[in-house]
C-alpha cells in the first residue's frame, strides 16, 4: 500500500493519503476529485548506514536549506 502526495487543482491543497486498491481520493479540504499526483522522495532502504544522496534532485525552493538566511554555510 503506497503512500502518495497529492495536490488539488481545485484549491492547491497538497496531502498525503495511503492508496489501497479500489480507493477514491478526494480532498480533504473541498472534497474534490480533481487532484494531481506528485513525485514524492524514496525513502532510504531500513538498514542502510550511509546518508541519503539527495545532491542530484537540484536545490530546494528558495534558494537553499534556509533561504539562504541561516549563514551556516555557503548556498
Amino acid at each position: 500500500m503506497p503512500i502518495y502526495t497529492y495536490r488539488c487543482t481545485a484549491c492547491g491543497t497538497e496531502f498525503e493519503r495511503l492508496v489501497r486498491s479500489g480507493t477514491t481520493v478526494t480532498c480533504p479540504d473541498c472534497d474534490a476529485r480533481t487532484l494531481e499526483r506528485l513525485m514524492s522522495l524514496p525513502a532510504r532502504p531500513a538498514g542502510s548506514t550511509a546518508p541519503a544522496d539527495y545532491s542530484r534532485l537540484g536545490p530546494p525552493p528558495g534558494g537553499g536549506c534556509c533561504g539562504g538566511g541561516c549563514h551556516s554555510h555557503s548556498h
